[in-house]
C-alpha cells in the first residue's frame, strides 16, 4: 500500500512522523548501508515537520524530533545455520577442542589423559605457538634451586590492583595462582627430556623503590635469547597429547557452534577444501581460539582507540605478520549463540619497537638480533615525538611508556642521546629491555643505524633534519632539557635526577621507537571458575568451556611484561589443562 504526501498545510501526527523516521532507518538497515559498518551502534535521525497556517498572518511553527536506533555490528550477527545437507563429513568425539595453542594443546593432553575420546580442530597448517616465558607461580621448583623467593601475594595485588584497576575477576586470578606451579614445572620437566633448556630468567630490575621488583623473575626456554623458545614447546605438546589418544585436524577452520536444547553439542567446520565437517561433541567443546589482534574489524571495535588506530598503520600488529589466524573466532561463536564477553575496550598485550626495517625490529624484538632482544630505545635517554617535543618522563616502567608513546603522533618517538651514552648506560639500573652493557649498546646501535632505526650528526639542527622533525622547536626541546639537567630537577615531568644527562657532546644520536600491538591477551568470553562459559546472565552454558586468550575475566587495561612475566602463557597452559579435566567430568 502506497503512502501519499500530504497536501501543503495539512498536519503530520507526531505518531506519523516516527513512524516515517522509523520506516527509512529500517530501510538504512535492511539496504545494508548501517549493517555492514562496525560502527556506529547507535544512529540518531533527526528530521523536520514544516507547518503553513492560513490565518490573518501566515506563520511557519518547525518540529525536530529525534529517533536512536541501536544497530548490532554486522560482524556480531549470528550467521544462518549450515544446513545439514551441506556437511560432507561427521565426526563423533567426548571433546572437541578449537584451537592447536598453548591453551588448546594443554587441553587436550588434559582431556585424553582423562581417557576422552579428544579431536582438536586448528585452521594453521601446525600448532599455532609463540613467546618467551611461562611464569611457575608461588611454588616453581627451578625458582627454589635458584634460591629465588618471589612474594606472590604482593605481585597478584599489584596486577589486579595497579595494573588492572580492579577490573578483573579475582577468582579467576587466584585459579591461576593456586594451579599454575604443577603445571608450569610439569612443562619445565617435559622440555628439559626433550632437550629444551629450561631455566630461570632473572632480570635487573628497576632502580626506583616502588618498583625495585620489577621485572620479577620467571621461567625461559632458550639458551640463544631471554625473549623467545616457547614455541619448541609446540612439537612436545602435540606429541603428549597425540600419545594418548587425541586426534587432531589442521587447516580446519571452526565456523559454528551447534547448539540444541541450550546446550552445545559440537561444531562445524570447514577444511582447506571448503568441505564442512561437522564435530560432535558427547561432552563438551572447549574453546581455545586466541585472541582476535589479525581481525581490524573487532580491534576497531573492542580495543582501545589508541591501539585500535594501528591497524590502520602497516607493520604496527605483530602477529598477523607471523600467523594471521587469531581472528576471534572462538568470542564470535560464543557471542553468536548467547555467550557474555568481557565489556571493552579490551586489554592489548603492546610493546615498543624499533622502526626502519621490519626484519630487523621482529628480530630485536624475538632477540635474535644485535642487543639479544635489549633495546636503547627502552633507556632513559631523552625521548621526543615526531613534532620535536618531549612527552613523558623517560624512566617509567615499561607498559607506563608504552601508553604514552600510543598516545603520540604516528604511535612514534626517537630516544636522542649524545657521545656519552655509553657511561650513561651503566649507571641506568635495569628495568625492561635496558641495556646496562656498553658492548651490547654498541651492538645494538650499530644494527640500528644499519637498518634505518637510528640517525646520527655532529650538529642538533642535522640530527633534527635527519628525523624529519621540525629544526626550531627539537632545537627548544634539547635546550629546555639540558637546562633542567643542570638544575638537577626535571620540573616538566619528574624524571630522577641520577638519569638527567645532557644532550652536548657529538655525535649525536636518535634511534627511532614505535608502538606495535603483540595481540589482545584481553577481550575472552566469560567464565567461571570452573571455566564454563557463561551467558549475559552469568549462567553456564552447558557444554562450552573456554582457556586462554578465547577466555576473559583475568585482564583489564593493559599487560605489565614486568608484574609477573610470562602470566598470559602461564594462564593458557594452567586453565588448558584444568578446562580438560572439568570438561571430561562435567
Amino acid at each position: 500500500m502506497s503512502e501519499q504526501a500530504p497536501e501543503k498545510g495539512a498536519k503530520i501526527s507526531r505518531r506519523g512522523f516516527l513512524s516515517a523516521t522509523a520506516t527509512g532507518v529500517a530501510g538504512l538497515v535492511v539496504g545494508g548501508i548501517i549493517g555492514s559498518q562496525v560502527f556506529p551502534r547507535e544512529i540518531k535521525v533527526t528530521e523536520t515537520k514544516v507547518e503553513t497556517t492560513t490565518a490573518t498572518k501566515p506563520t511557519t511553527i518547525t518540529q525536530t524530533s529525534t529517533v536512536t536506533v541501536t544497530v548490532e555490528p554486522a560482524i556480531l550477527t549470528p550467521p544462518p545455520p549450515i544446513p545439514d545437507e551441506k556437511i560432507a563429513e561427521k565426526i563423533t568425539a567426548d571433546i572437541v577442542v578449537v584451537g592447536a595453542g598453548l591453551a588448546g594443546l594443554m587441553a587436550a593432553y588434559s582431556a585424553a589423559e582423562e581417557g576422552a575420546n579428544t579431536v582438536v580442530i586448528e585452521k594453521h597448517k601446525g600448532p599455532n605457538v609463540r613467546g618467551a616465558h611461562i611464569n611457575p607461580g608461588p611454588a616453581g621448583k627451578l625458582f627454589k634451586e635458584a634460591g629465588i623467593s618471589v612474594d606472590y601475594e604482593k605481585a597478584i595485588r599489584e596486577q589486579i590492583d595497579t595494573i588492572s584497576g580492579n577490573k578483573v575477576n579475582e577468582s579467576l586470578v587466584r585459579l591461576w595462582l593456586a594451579n599454575s606451579s604443577k603445571i608450569a614445572d610439569f612443562i619445565a620437566d617435559l622440555a628439559r627430556a626433550n632437550g629444551i633448556p629450561a631455566q630461570v630468567l632473572k632480570p635487573k630490575t628497576y632502580l626506583e623503590d616502588e618498583w625495585s621488583n620489577w621485572p620479577r623473575p620467571t621461567y625461559k626456554f632458550s639458551n640463544e635469547t631471554d625473549f623467545d623458545g616457547v614455541a619448541q614447546l609446540a612439537p612436545v605438546l602435540e606429541k603428549l597429547a597425540k600419545d594418548k589418544g587425541a586426534k587432531f585436524y589442521y587447516n580446519t577452520r571452526a565456523v559454528q557452534l551447534i547448539r540444541e536444547d541450550g546446550k552445545v553439542k559440537g561444531v562445524i567446520a570447514q577444511d582447506a577444501n571448503g568441505r564442512y565437517i561437522k564435530f560432535i561433541s558427547n561432552k563438551a567443546v572447549i574453546l581455545c581460539t586466541g585472541d582476535y589482534s589479525s581481525n581490524k574489524d573487532l580491534l576497531k571495535l573492542w580495543a582501545p582507540p589508541e591501539v585500535a588506530r594501528l591497524a590502520d598503520i602497516p607493520n604496527r600488529i605483530i602477529y598477523p605478520m607471523i600467523t594471521p589466524t587469531n581472528t576471534g573466532d572462538g568470542q564470535l561463536m560464543g557471542l553468536w549463540i548467547g555467550a557474555d564477553l568481557d565489556e571493552p575496550p579490551h586489554c592489548p598485550l603492546c610493546y615498543i619497537m624499533t622502526g626502519g626495517d621490519v626484519g630487523f625490529a621482529i628480530s630485536s624484538l624475538a632477540g635474535l638480533g644485535p642487543g639479544k632482544g635489549y633495546m636503547l630505545i627502552c633507556n632513559p635517554f631523552l625521548f621526543v615525538n615526531i613534532l620535536g617535543e618531549r612527552f613523558t618522563n623517560e624512566a617509567l616502567p615499561w607498559m607506563w611508556t608504552i601508553n604514552r608513546v600510543l598516545q603520540q603522533p604516528k604511535a612514534m618517538y626517537w630516544a636522542v642521546l649524545d657521545s656519552k651514552w655509553e657511561e650513561q648506560v651503566t649507571k641506568h639500573g635495569g628495568g625492561y629491555r635496558r641495556i646496562t652493557d656498553p658492548e651490547l649498546g654498541k651492538e645494538f646501535l650499530q644494527g640500528a643505524l644499519n637498518n634505518g632505526a637510528a640517525v646520527t650528526a655532529n650538529t642538533i639542527e642535522e640530527l633534527a633534519e635527519k628525523m624529519e622533525v621540525p629544526i626550531e622547536t627539537f632545537k627548544k626541546t634539547v635546550e629546555r632539557y639540558n637546562e633542567l639537567c643542570k638544575k638537577g630537577v626535571d620540573e616538566d615531568f619528574g624524571k630522577p635526577s641520577r638519569y638527567m644527562e645532557p644532550i652536548e657532546n657529538p655525535p649525536f644520536y636518535a634511534i627511532q621507537g614505535i608502538a606495535v600491538l603483540l595481540n589482545m591477551v584481553g577481550g575472552g568470553l566469560k567464565v567461571n571458575n570452573k571455566l564454563q562459559v557463561l551467558d549475559k546472565e552469568g549462567k553456564p552454558i552447558p557444554g562450552l568451556f573456554a582457556a586462554g586468550n578465547a577466555a576473559g575475566g583475568f585482564y583489564a587495561q593493559y599487560y605489565s611484561l614486568v608484574v609477573i612475566p610470562g602470566l598470559s602463557h602461564s594462564r593458557a597452559v594452567t586453565f588448558g589443562y584444568l578446562a580438560g579435566k572439568n570438561a571430561v567430568r562435567s
